[in-house]
């Protein structure tokens, strides 16, 4: 999902700093550039990167259920993404 919104920053012909934060930077630049009501779906994104981070850290486990959400739901941003790339470039 980090991918799918630096590739939406990029369309746009912005590109992050490499710095501390710049994964923060490009999430926020597709909460801004996308519709609002994906909202949800960016809080989810948040919480399954920490979750993600904790289990790197071996302070969580993902169940098979979180993973599948995860999935499903970065399926869906994706084609969010390619659509609004395949909008504005002919």
């Amino acid at each position: 999902m980090l991918k799918a919104s630096l590739a939406l920053m990029l369309s746009h012909g912005q590109r992050p700093r490499v710095q501390l934060g710049h994964h923060i930077a490009i999430i926020e630049f597709a909460q801004k550039h996308l519709d609002p009501t994906l909202a949800p779906t960016f809080a989810l994104f948040d919480r399954m990167r920490r979750k993600r981070n904790d289990a790197f850290c071996d302070i969580a486990l993902i169940s098979d259920t979180e993973a599948k959400e995860a999935v499903a739901t970065a399926e869906q941003y994706l084609k969010i993404i390619a659509k609004d790339i395949n909008a504005r470039i002919p």
